[in-house]
């Protein structure tokens, strides 16, 4: 999964990107995931590849990769 972001010319996010973006990228492919489910260890702040933790039940959790690319 990509999720495209305005960065600096370092490589550097404005901002981070989280649970609520995860989530959004998730949506439009197809997989309503509830964002408060989504747990992204630490913060995102550089473009690069990351994994998120989803727990879709007490017992069952999925581990999803993405990747953070320039807009």
């Amino acid at each position: 999964m990509t999720i495209a972001t305005k960065v600096s010319s370092t490589g550097t996010i404005f901002g981070s990107v989280g649970n609520i973006q995860i989530a959004e990228q998730l949506s439009k492919l197809g997989f309503e995931i509830d964002r408060k489910t989504i747990v992204v260890k630490d913060a995102v702040k550089e473009v690069g590849s990351y994994k998120a933790l989803v727990k879709l039940h007490k017992e069952v959790s999925v581990e999803v990769a993405f990747e953070v690319v320039a807009e």
